[in-house]
C-alpha cells in the first residue's frame, strides 16, 4: 500500500498529542494527514490551526460520523484522542466504516468495552492500536527483550508509585473528570485509570515474558480513598496475582504535598532493576555489579508503529487491544474490590491554587511502594482494607460489588 493516511478526531485536549503522533509520521515518510474533525466549538477555539490543516489540504468534518460517511475510504487509520466514555463506540464505528484505529489511553472505561472493541477489530479485519506512548519507547522495548530472553531470571514482582498532585481544576476539565460513570457508560476515572494508567500497563508489559504480550491478571485486593469532592477515587493502592506468578504492586495519590514521578521496579532471580518515568534503567545485579541507561527522552513514535506494520515493516503493534487490556482487568478488579473511603477531613488541606493535599500521603505512598505493603497492611490509620477478587474469566463489570464505589 502507498503511506497510510491519517484522520483525527478532535483539536483540543489530547488531540493535540495525536497530532503530534500524526505529524511525527508525516516528516517520516511514514503517513499523510488526509483528514480532520474539528467540531463548532474547535472550529472557533482553533481556528487557525483548522485554517492551516485546509491549506495543507485536509479534509475538515463537523463530526466523526460526518466522516466516516463521506471519507471512509480515503482514511486508512482513525485516532481518536477523545475523553474515555467515547472510545468504545467511536473506535467500533470507525472499524464498521473500514478503517484501523489508534485509539487513546486508557483502552476503555470497563473490560466489556474492551472486549466490544476487540469483536469489532476482529470482524473488520483491522488493526486497533492503544495510545500507551510509553510502550513505543526504545528503553521499554529494550527491557521487554530483555525479559523476554530470561536475562534476568524469572520476575517475582513488579511494583510502581506515583506521588502526582492535581488540583480542582483538573477534577473540572470536562464531563467526564473523576466520575464513576457518564449516564450508562462506565469510566472509572482515577490515578490508576487516566494520570498513570501508564504505569500499570506498562508493569503488566514488561513484566510478560511472552513478546508482544501482557500479564494475565488472576486476582486483585485493593484499597480506594478520596479527598477531594469527588465521585471516583484520587488515592489507590492495589496487590494483583497473575497466570504468570508475577505480582503486581501499584501506589498512588493525587492529594500528595510533594510530586514524585513514577518509579518502577522489577524484582527478580538475578537482580533489581529500577526504571523512572523518564525512561532511565539501573540494573543492580546480585553479584554486585551494576548497569545504568539514560532515557531516551521525548520519543513518540505511536502513529508510526501503525504505519509501520500497515505497511508490512513490522509484523504486529507494540499496543494492541489485548496488551491494554490488562490494564483494564485491573482496574475493573480495584473498583469490585474496594468502596472509595473518605481521608479524614482533619488531615487534608487546600493551598490557593487549589491544590488538596492530605498529610503524610507522600509518605504512605512512599512506604507502600517500598515495602510492597497496602496502607492497611502498613498500620495506617486511616486505611480499610477491600476484598480479593477474582478475575479469572472476568469479562464484565461489574460483577462482585453490586454498588461501585460505595
Amino acid at each position: 500500500m502507498d503511506i497510510p493516511r491519517f484522520a483525527v478526531v478532535g483539536l483540543g485536549g489530547f488531540a493535540k498529542m495525536h497530532l503530534r503522533y500524526v505529524q511525527d509520521a508525516v516528516e517520516a515518510g511514514l503517513g499523510r494527514h488526509v483528514a480532520q474533525v474539528a467540531i463548532p466549538a474547535d472550529r472557533e477555539l482553533f481556528a487557525e490551526e483548522v485554517a492551516a490543516l485546509r491549506a495543507q489540504g485536509v479534509e475538515i468534518f463537523l463530526s466523526l460520523r460526518e466522516m466516516l460517511a463521506e471519507a471512509r475510504e480515503r482514511i486508512d487509520v482513525t485516532c481518536i484522542p477523545t475523553g474515555t466514555p467515547l472510545h468504545r463506540p467511536m473506535a467500533v464505528a470507525a472499524l464498521e466504516a473500514g478503517t484501523n484505529v489508534l485509539v487513546e489511553k486508557p483502552a476503555a472505561g470497563s473490560i466489556q468495552d474492551v472486549g466490544a472493541m476487540i469483536r469489532a477489530r476482529d470482524a473488520a479485519g483491522k488493526l486497533c492500536a492503544v495510545g500507551y506512548q510509553h510502550i513505543y519507547r526504545p528503553d521499554t522495548q529494550q527491557l521487554k527483550q530483555w525479559v523476554c530472553e530470561g536475562r534476568f531470571g524469572a520476575i517475582k514482582r513488579v511494583k510502581s508509585f506515583g506521588c502526582w498532585p492535581r488540583n480542582a481544576d483538573y477534577y473540572q476539565r470536562n464531563g467526564w473528570a473523576a466520575r464513576l460513570a457518564l449516564q450508562d457508560t462506565w469510566v472509572l476515572d482515577s490515578p490508576h485509570n487516566n494520570a498513570l494508567a501508564h504505569a500499570v500497563n506498562a508493569m503488566c508489559y514488561v513484566a510478560c515474558s511472552r513478546p508482544g504480550e501482557s500479564l494475565v491478571p488472576t486476582a486483585v485486593l485493593a484499597e480506594l480513598y478520596r479527598a477531594n469532592p469527588i465521585e471516583s477515587a484520587d488515592t489507590t493502592v492495589f496487590r494483583a496475582d497473575t497466570r504468570e506468578g508475577v505480582e503486581v504492586f501499584f501506589a498512588v495519590s493525587h492529594c500528595t504535598d510533594r510530586l514524585l514521578n513514577p518509579t518502577t521496579v522489577f524484582e527478580t532471580d538475578q537482580a533489581r532493576i529500577e526504571w523512572t518515568y523518564a525512561g532511565d534503567t539501573t540494573i543492580c545485579w546480585h553479584d554486585g555489579a551494576t548497569e545504568h541507561s539514560e532515557g531516551p527522552g521525548n520519543v513518540r513514535r505511536v502513529a508510526e508503529d501503525v504505519a509501520q506494520v500497515l505497511l508490512g515493516r513490522k509484523k504486529s503493534l507494540y499496543c494492541p487491544l489485548e496488551v491494554a487490556r490488562a490494564q483494564t482487568l485491573c482496574i475493573c478488579g480495584t473498583f469490585e474490590s474496594s468502596a472509595i473511603h473518605e481521608l479524614p477531613e482533619g488531615l487534608r488541606t487546600v493551598d490557593a491554587k487549589g491544590f488538596t493535599a492530605v498529610r503524610g500521603m507522600t509518605e504512605a505512598v512512599v512506604e507502600a511502594f517500598e515495602e510492597a505493603a497496602l496502607f492497611s497492611e502498613l498500620g495506617v490509620e486511616w486505611a480499610q482494607s477491600g476484598e480479593s477478587v477474582s478475575l479469572e474469566g472476568y469479562d464484565y463489570f461489574p460483577t462482585f460489588r453490586r454498588q461501585v464505589g460505595g
